[in-house]
């Protein structure tokens, strides 16, 4: 019981952060492009990019050029190991958007005093509380609490022939990022914007991460550049090299929100700079 205790009380306190061993993402192998098929691949990564397991349990769709939506079914997918991958039939000149969800794990939070803590299953032992955390066991009646459930998103573009504005200006429910710059017309130290956005709205203060393609043998996440949107919800920054990148956001609804059932968003764009 004693590590089963402290096991729930690590994995609660942990809750608010993006820890997990490997991270999601989708990519083509070519983000501009002339042909009529373009190879797209997906998996999970510790280095930017260079894939380790194969997707799973994320549900895709894209948007072509002309807006139309179609849904991939898993057989769509080609699986190895280490690797996913899918052919875009990209036909129609302009710019296509490729997004996988998956629904992740659900944390409850409760109430105590002024501050929201995690709501932990473990049995209460006052000689080894944990203060950050609020035990189920000494809920009451009239206690607040809730529940905040977890979605990754991961998302890339690709362009045939030529960029079209169609599918960056279309605006998802929930959370979501618009594209002011285009993702695929990014050129080495060119102002960009992106907005951040939460049921069409802008939000502020929420913190992005932009992770280069790994060169050297770490295993280690190397973030290149930390941003912060603004008071807009507007994300701005330049990369002054080309490349491919990609753009991590892990933003919470606040708990002061309204409302018991809240969502907690992890967002994953891959996109390229060039000269």
């Amino acid at each position: 019981m004693k590590i089963f205790t402290r096991s729930l009380v690590v994995m609660a306190t942990l809750a608010a952060t993006y820890s997990h061993a490997h991270y999601p993402f989708v990519a083509p192998l070519s983000y501009q492009t002339f042909n009529n098929h373009t190879a797209v691949i997906a998996g999970f990564y510790d280095n930017p990019f260079a894939s380790e397991v194969a997707i799973k349990n994320f549900k895709f769709h894209y948007h072509n050029p002309e807006g139309k939506k179609v849904y991939l079914q898993d057989d769509a997918f080609s699986q190895t190991q280490t690797v996913s991958s899918f052919s875009l039939e990209n036909k129609i000149d302009g710019t296509y958007r490729i997004r996988g969800e998956k629904q992740g794990l659900t944390s409850r939070f409760a109430l105590d005093g002024k501050t929201w803590k995690p709501l932990i299953a473990a049995k209460f032992d006052p000689a080894k509380a944990n203060d950050k955390v609020f035990y189920a066991e000494n809920l009451k009646k009239n206690s607040q609490v809730k529940t905040v459930q977890s979605l990754e998103i991961i998302e890339t573009f690709v362009s045939r022939r030529a960029t079209s504005n169609h599918v960056i200006h279309h605006l998802h429910d929930g959370f979501d990022v618009q594209f002011i710059s285009h993702p695929n017309a990014l050129k080495a130290g060119q102002a960009v914007q992106f907005n951040v956005l939460d049921n069409k709205k802008g939000v502020a203060n929420v913190g992005a991460h932009i992770l280069a393609q790994t060169t050297d043998f770490s295993r280690e996440q190397k973030v290149l550049k930390t941003v912060k949107s603004n008071t807009k919800g507007e994300l701005h920054f330049n990369l002054e090299q080309a490349g491919q990148y990609l753009l991590t956001i892990d933003y919470q609804q606040p708990l002061t929100q309204k409302g018991n059932q809240l969502k907690r968003y992890k967002y994953t764009l891959a996109f390229n700079v060039t000269d």
